[in-house]
């Protein structure tokens, strides 16, 4: 029989390489130095930090307006801060020069907000700049009370321009909704500025405004019994001015 102790003395000599190599002198850490990264291996992109929410914005007038009810909708601050507006939760806006336009759910173009904007110089042009003969004819009056902007109204008119019947809504002043002449510019005075809010700046049915483009004064009139003209002029009504 073996002696029980001998097999021990390899281990013992193994346990001792152990040792040495545990000691040997391996370069200490840099405590300033990144983490290690094994090569071959990226590095994950650092955090992005997070994106500040949009502020909210507080609304003075009541769920229904001009008789629809806007519970559930979108509060939309302007790029200035300056003034807000309600849309349909699905609605969006994009921006657009000097504000913002308000697309319906499928992305098609409906409103445009903008501030000093361009309104023309008075003559009554059609669509390609050309002056002509035209007729108007009231076909909405609606009071707006909007703080800042005494005097203001919501107008929808059918504007001939030649032989083209054009429907045009929007924020005006009052005596402009109540006899709609040529040009028919959807535009008020604010502490801020000129502000214009509706169809188009100035009614023409061309460009942005193609759209608003229709083919006779009775269609300018079947329109306004349209839900969607209710929408519209539920959104233009909800114009708030914001205190600079």
């Amino acid at each position: 029989m073996k002696p029980l102790r001998r097999p021990l003395a390899p281990l013992a000599l193994l346990g001792a390489a152990l040792v040495l190599v545990g000691c040997s002198g391996a370069p200490s850490p840099d405590p300033d130095a990144g983490p290690s990264i094994p090569p071959g291996i990226t590095a994950p992109p650092p955090t992005a930090p997070a994106a500040e929410a949009p502020p909210e914005v507080e609304s003075s007038l009541p769920a229904e307006i001009a008789g629809v009810d806007t519970t559930g909708w979108q509060q939309i601050l302007v790029p200035s801060g300056t003034a807000t507006f309600r849309i349909p939760a699905e609605w969006t806006v994009a921006e657009a020069p000097g504000g913002l336009d308000v697309l319906s759910a499928d992305g098609e173009r409906q409103l445009g907000y903008a501030e000093d904007p361009d309104t023309g110089d008075g003559t009554c042009v059609d669509g390609s700049g050309t002056p002509v003969g035209w007729r108007t004819l009231g076909l909405d009056r609606q009071e707006v009370a909007i703080d800042g902007a005494a005097g203001a109204a919501f107008g929808a008119a059918a504007l001939q321009l030649g032989d083209q019947w054009v429907f045009s809504m929007g924020l005006l002043p009052a005596d402009a909704a109540q006899r709609p002449q040529c040009p028919l510019v959807n535009a008020i005075e604010t502490p801020a500025g000129i502000v214009s809010f509706g169809s188009e700046v100035v009614a023409s049915g061309s460009g942005d405004g193609s759209p608003w483009a229709v083919a006779s004064l009775d269609a300018a009139q079947q329109y306004v019994a349209d839900p969607e003209y209710a929408t519209l002029r539920a959104i233009v009504m909800s114009l708030e001015l914001l205190e600079g």
